[in-house]
């Protein structure tokens, strides 16, 4: 009896690897917004970043930001775009699993919280003073929190 609740115990934690391991895997099939300039070379104002069980903190600084993924399971990124221009119509798309992300934006830029929580939170921390009504300037996050936070910071 007590070698059947072992394996059953190692059985299910083996699933629960495979099966974030296999939505990690779904995630990084994602396409990214590549365009080609006049040269033939790749111009690619879009980041991705991914971390399992882990953090990074990246800063970016793009011309035109077109958008980005951020994946995070059991980990969490701190994302500068301070320096960073934006096109209009970024969009950052993000996935958070028992993980955190903080994007740090400039004041000017207008925010479009579009998430899906479950058992997470995700927050603009700026106020009503705050909102900029330049609508050139707006990235649109969208994306899901399952038991982690998305926190966006204006400096």
């Amino acid at each position: 009896m007590e070698n059947k609740k072992t394996f059953i115990k190692y059985f299910v934690i083996v699933l629960v690897i495979i099966g974030g391991l296999g939505v990690l895997g779904k995630l990084q099939d994602r396409v990214t917004n590549q365009e080609a300039t006049d040269d033939g070379k790749n111009r690619n104002d879009f980041f991705e970043v991914t971390n399992f069980m882990g953090g990074s903190k990246k800063e970016y600084n793009y011309t035109e930001l077109k958008g980005g993924i951020i994946n995070c399971v059991m980990g969490g990124t701190e994302i500068y775009l301070t320096p960073t221009n934006i096109k209009k119509g970024a969009t950052i798309d993000v996935f958070l699993m028992m993980g955190g992300a903080k994007i740090i934006v400039p004041k000017d830029w207008n925010i479009v919280l579009d998430t899906a929580n479950i058992m997470g939170d995700s927050k603009d921390n700026s106020t009503e003073d705050e909102s900029v009504k330049n609508d050139s300037k707006t990235l649109k996050i969208n994306g899901t929190v399952i038991m982690g936070g998305l926190e966006v910071i204006r400096y």
